[in-house]
């Protein structure tokens, strides 16, 4: 059983960067391969580029670290990104948890939420349980948002 209380988010620093590449394996890897194979060096520039637009924060549960999120907040959505967790601590709930307090700031706010994740991906999944509707497609990509429920 989780307890949620221990579930803390660190801004990443320098020092959280290979942890951070190495989620992304671990959570999304095997779907990357199925979709494009494995090239570490472009992995690894995909990785640089997103890391210098956004440090995620990581998720601790424990204080160990077990994934990383980053949500970019505008006037009118919040976007979520970088969302992997490491698979021993999948379907435990952490990830709905932590994307019901987005959910739920967003509600506050009146912003709709976004996101996007690969379209071979199980995750979508839990996107629709939460609300989520796909509006765009590729052939790689699923982009969702969730509108705000309104309060009253």
């Amino acid at each position: 059983m989780i307890d949620y209380s221990l579930i803390q988010l660190v801004h990443a620093d320098e020092s959280h960067r290979e942890f951070s590449y190495q989620v992304k394996i671990a959570a999304e890897g095997e779907y990357i391969v199925q979709l494009f194979g494995w090239n570490e060096p472009v992995q690894r520039r995909f990785h640089t580029e997103a890391w210098q637009r956004q440090r995620p924060d990581i998720i601790s549960y424990k204080g160990k670290f077990i994934g990383t999120i980053s949500t970019i907040e505008s006037e009118d959505s919040i976007e979520i990104g970088q969302f992997f967790i490491l698979p021993e601590y999948q379907n435990k709930g952490i990830g709905t948890y932590l994307l019901q307090q987005i959910l739920d700031k967003a509600d506050q706010l009146g912003v709709i939420t976004k996101l996007a994740y690969l379209t071979n991906d199980r995750v979508g999944s839990l996107y629709a349980r939460n609300g989520f509707q796909i509006v765009k497609t590729n052939n790689t990509h699923c982009f969702a948002e969730r509108k705000p429920k309104h309060r009253g």
